[in-house]
């Protein structure tokens, strides 16, 4: 009899069996099969003439990178052409062998190519670099710089561009590319010419002026005037030249000379002439050298000015006052009736007093010294005067030795004599001779020792007074 255990044992036997018999014989019969060859049978039966339709592929998911097909090379690493319903967006720089634009174009960067072809407009928003031949017919905008390093051909139409918007700084033209010929209503920064005929011919050797010269002022090194009789008139303006030669010459204003004027003819001056300093100083000079006085006043004759005599051989005429004489030789006699200055040091008032170094002195005598005053004069009735202003000291002495010195608190005077008697003065008895009645002071007085000494002939000396 089999047990409920051994059930279970066969049954997981035969499964196990059966299983492994099944996954063999399966493995077996899938080797047989050519997927590959059923794939490409079910495709080729869904193709068109050996292509796939683009409907049938969904490319809304799907995005390629480094892309390459037969005129596409796709290197960039984002987003640089964006087609769109009506717009084609480069992210970037466009580079082309030829660009052709039927109706507009619109660049925010750079545009690179050998031939730019625009029939309609062109707005350039950033730098444009032209290495060729640029040519327009139409407008065209340029919202940023644009640099040029070849030829550009743009035509324009008559009164197209303003000269106002033109800018001629640095502006030059060829001499040779301006042809000859006459220049109607020209007109620039210095010159505005209204005339209808020739009014100014210029050559190598002159400046014709066919009519009247106006000008407020005239600077040459040489200055030539002819016509009718040689004649030059200034009216209103001034003449200044170097050199100024006329046959005759009207001047009502003044004439500025700066060299040398030479008249052929008559000279008529309305105005004033002034000379520089250095033409008068030349003029004096020149007439101190050729003119001598004997020339003009004979020997023993005189000079007169309305039949009064000014200057004689060896005198000056009564009538003369007043002179700027510089240098004179020994004098005489001077009388000097008025106010005196001697060599700016000696000052004789008309107040009769009498200053050194000083302008206001105040008594008669007044002497400045490096600031010490020493006046003489008189203090009061019937008494002189000799002192010193200003507190200083005054000194009376001989031999550049002052004797008497007097201050403002006392009198010093060196070895006195009163009534033939000397005082001199000393700590000890005199050893000199001396005369009867010379007194010597005790210069070191002390209790008990005499006030000073006595003479009483020759060598003898005696003390006197006590000190107690």
């Amino acid at each position: 009899m089999i047990t409920q255990q051994q059930d279970g044992a066969v049954s997981d036997l035969v499964k196990e069996t059966v299983s492994s018999s099944v996954n063999s014989a399966i493995m077996k019969a899938l080797k047989t099969i050519n997927f590959q060859k059923i794939v490409t049978d079910l495709v080729e039966t869904h193709l068109t003439s050996g292509y796939l339709p683009a409907n049938k592929v969904d490319f809304s998911a799907y995005s390629f990178r480094d892309f390459m097909s037969t005129g596409i090379d796709d290197k960039s690493k984002s987003l640089q052409l964006r087609v769109l319903n009506d717009t084609v967006v480069v992210e970037n720089d466009l580079v082309a062998g030829d660009v052709k634009i039927t109706n507009s174009l619109e660049a925010g960067r750079q545009i690179r190519a050998n031939v730019l072809d625009i029939v309609g407009s062109a707005l350039f928003s950033g730098d444009t670099l032209m290495l060729g031949k640029l040519t327009t017919q139409d407008e065209n905008e340029f919202k940023g710089p644009a640099k040029f390093l070849s030829g550009i051909d743009v035509e324009f139409k008559d009164g197209q561009i303003p000269c106002s918007a033109i800018n001629f700084t640095g502006f030059k033209i060829d001499q040779s590319r301006v042809h000859p010929g006459k220049i109607e209503s020209f007109e620039s920064s210095g010159i505005q010419d209204q005339s209808t005929g020739t009014q100014l011919t210029i050559t190598d050797s002159l400046i014709h002026v066919s009519q009247t010269l106006q000008a407020e002022k005239i600077e040459s090194q040489r200055l030539s005037v002819s016509g009718t009789g040689n004649f030059v008139n200034v009216d209103t303006r001034s003449v200044t030249a170097e050199s100024l030669v006329v046959d005759e010459a009207q001047v009502s204003t003044n004439i500025n000379v700066l060299g040398n004027v030479t008249v052929a003819q008559d000279l008529d001056v309305k105005g004033n002439i002034t000379l520089p300093e250095s033409i008068k100083d030349d003029l004096v000079e020149y007439m101190g050298s050729r003119v001598k006085l004997e020339s003009i006043i004979p020997e023993g004759g005189s000079l007169t000015i309305g039949k009064r005599v000014v200057l004689e051989e060896q005198s000056l005429g009564n009538t003369v006052i007043n002179s700027n004489l510089r240098k004179v030789g020994t004098l005489r006699e001077l009388v000097v009736s008025g106010e005196t200055s001697l060599a700016d040091t000696v000052y004789f008032s008309p107040l009769g007093r009498i200053g050194v170094n000083t302008i206001e002195p105040t008594m008669p005598i007044d002497v400045w010294d490096e600031g010490v005053q020493v006046t003489v004069g008189k203090s009061k009735a019937h008494t002189g005067w000799v002192g010193t202003g200003r507190g200083d000291d005054l000194e009376i002495g001989v031999n550049r030795d002052p004797k008497i010195t007097i201050t403002q608190e006392s009198t010093i005077i060196k070895n006195p004599v009163l009534n033939d008697r000397k005082y001199t003065e000393g700590p000890d008895i005199p050893g000199i001779n001396g005369a009867s009645g010379d007194i010597h002071w005790n210069t070191n007085p002390e209790i008990g020792k005499s006030v000073g000494w006595i003479c009483l002939g020759g060598t003898r000396w005696a003390s006197f007074g006590e000190i107690k």
